[in-house]
């Protein structure tokens, strides 16, 4: 099941909390959300959410996370973002999250991995040869055409390889 990339920030913002991860800047969030999506893809085939993944200058950039948490600066998020669903045309707040078991897993094993690094640290490993950003770059401009959408099919065969799960 795909879900809003909201509900999977939500989610780590949760976790995040649980795990006693205090430096969740929406830098950071922004890629724990992106390798969720691409272990998700890779291990699976299938998108973890149905929004496009952009190229900008520090790694793949999801537009509606970066518009819920861009508020936060270089800070750290405390809060889930708000989305707002209608019932009888009146708008009413939610907090999207993941409330699958595999969806949780996957958060689970992705924040285990990662939760603990700077959000530069995860914004390099975003660039490292190999990875869908830096084979992709120049059709961004090396993330200067922001708008430039990088094909899950890309981030999945990519990811697959630094998994190490391609059968050669």
């Amino acid at each position: 099941m795909a879900y809003s990339a909201i509900a999977v920030a939500n989610a780590f913002i949760e976790r995040a909390k649980q795990y006693g991860i205090s430096d969740l800047s929406p830098m950071k969030l922004q890629k724990l959300v992106y390798f969720a999506h691409a272990w998700q893809l890779a291990l699976t085939g299938k998108p973890l959410f149905d929004e496009p993944v952009c190229a900008w200058r520090y790694g793949p950039v999801v537009q509606s996370v970066y518009n819920a948490f861009k508020g936060y600066g270089s800070g750290n998020i405390i809060t889930p973002a708000v989305a707002y669903e209608h019932s009888q045309g009146v708008p009413f707040p939610v907090i999207p999250t993941v409330n699958d078991k595999e969806g949780i897993q996957l958060i689970d094993a992705v924040i285990n991995t990662y939760g603990n690094q700077s959000a530069i640290f995860l914004s390099n490993l975003t660039h490292q040869p190999g990875s869908a950003w830096e084979v992709t770059k120049d059709k961004h401009n090396h993330g200067q055409v922001s708008s430039w959408t990088i094909p899950n099919s890309v981030i999945g065969e990519t990811t697959r390889k630094q998994l190490g799960l391609n059968v050669g």
